[in-house]
């Protein structure tokens, strides 16, 4: 007599924790929700804005970047652009010595968009719930059980149910990353500075000042000078004020801007480098000294910056990880800023971290947890991808930074700049039409 077979049991999906809410973590926290798969994500700061927004982020190509992986009900990319409500497209330009001018707009050829941090993370928040306030200070594995654990700061354990930790993270301050097993005779995972000497600063601008530093870039720009550059970058929009009301015509606006001084700077890890030894008032004073180089219109957001608006921390731009190719890969996954962080040069560093969110949540869909050395070669091919790919990013962003002091035709937003001859006028300023 014949019996009914036993249906063999299909893949088991993991159960997925994700250390911080950043943007890897929050893509990929969506990318899972979409396809089904179980998790949990927590995050050390206690509420969405407890650190603040952070600066703007250039990315490239949206359609291809996110591969239609996030849910129907996570609001478009476009809705985080920093310019809104004006109607203007996103748009960069780099002021080079010599009179050379350079170019990257969003534009059906050379899709982009410059969109403000917070509103961003904001967006990828969408219906996920995320737990605040939880600081993560150990993780550790156990391979006879197959689970991977995560300890937080208030005493608290969580349990990867079927043993996977996608874990993404800001580079100087990675709770996780001293805890990833390594290889044999591999040291530990550590921070490496960039040799850039930052200054930065905000300022608020408003009517003719911000009209004027609009022309020079609607999102941004960057004037070089003798050995070192300044980067100016709008925020967000604080004020408008339509000539008449519905219009859409503008009659006045305000902004938030930002500015990052730079130059190369080999010593600037040491301990007594003048970033750290000097104070708020003396950084600005060097950063006004300089700027006389530039033109009037190039000057004017660091010479109304006061001295509140100086970032008060000695500012450092990480650029990658030494030891981190020694990784020990089973159930706990670098991804983003954790993997491989670098200098912003390119304006490639989010990019990067969301294609290793998005892929890294096609892997967790389909990889088997019952079959324990299927499942730790499958990690371990994702992470040497990620880490290839991050380097080879990191040394382009290196390349880059430096190739702007020696003249060369720098990629910007994944584009490769245009020569301009003329920078054309601020066009009359209207609100984006609601779709």
């Amino acid at each position: 007599m014949a019996t009914a077979s036993t249906p063999t049991p299909g893949p088991q999906p993991p159960h997925v924790i994700i250390i911080g809410a950043g943007i890897s973590g929050l893509v990929l926290a969506q990318c899972l929700r979409k396809q089904g798969v179980s998790f949990e994500i927590f995050e050390r700061d206690e509420s969405p804005t407890a650190r603040g927004g952070g600066y703007c982020l250039g990315l490239h190509d949206a359609e291809r970047l996110f591969a239609d992986a996030l849910p129907s009900d996570v609001p478009p990319l476009s809705s985080t652009c920093h310019l809104l409500p004006l109607d203007l497209p996103s748009q960069l330009i780099v002021y080079l010595p010599h009179g050379k001018t350079l170019k990257v707009e969003d534009t059906e050829r050379t899709p982009c968009t410059r969109v403000n941090r917070l509103k961003l993370r904001e967006m990828l928040a969408t219906n996920l719930k995320i737990h605040w306030g939880r600081k993560a200070v150990q993780v550790w594995e156990d391979e006879d059980k197959g689970k991977g654990y995560v300890r937080f700061e208030d005493g608290g354990v969580v349990e990867g149910g079927s043993g996977v930790l996608g874990v993404g993270g800001v580079a100087d301050d990675n709770a996780v990353r001293p805890h990833v097993p390594l290889m044999p005779g591999c040291s530990s995972v550590k921070l490496r500075q960039f040799p850039a000497a930052v200054v930065a600063g905000n300022v608020v601008l408003e009517g003719e000042e911000m009209r004027r530093q609009m022309r020079n870039g609607y999102s941004a720009y960057m004037a070089v000078g003798r050995g070192w550059g300044l980067f100016v970058g709008l925020n967000r929009i604080l004020e408008i004020e339509e000539k008449e009301k519905g219009s859409g015509e503008v009659k006045g606006v305000k902004g938030e801007y930002y500015w990052l001084m730079s130059e190369y700077d080999e010593g600037v890890a040491d301990e007594n480098h003048w970033t750290r030894a000097m104070t708020d008032e003396e950084k600005l004073a060097r950063a006004k000294d300089k700027v006389k180089e530039l033109r009037e219109e190039f000057r004017v957001v660091v010479e109304k910056t006061d001295v509140e608006g100086v970032k008060s921390s000695a500012w450092s731009m990480w650029y990658d990880a030494t030891g981190i190719e020694g990784i020990n890969v089973t159930r706990v996954v670098l991804i983003g800023d954790a993997a491989h962080p670098m200098t912003p040069a390119r304006g490639e560093g989010a990019v990067v971290a969301i294609r290793d969110a998005v892929q890294l949540s096609k892997v967790l869909s389909t990889i088997d947890t019952t079959d324990p050395a299927a499942f730790k070669k499958t990690m371990q091919d994702f992470q040497k991808e990620v880490l290839t790919k991050g380097s080879e990013a990191v040394q382009a962003a290196s390349e880059a930074f430096k190739g702007v002091f020696q003249n060369k035709t720098p990629m910007a937003w994944g584009w490769e700049m245009e020569p301009i001859q003329e920078v054309p006028p601020l066009p009359p300023l209207k609100l984006k039409a609601a779709r």
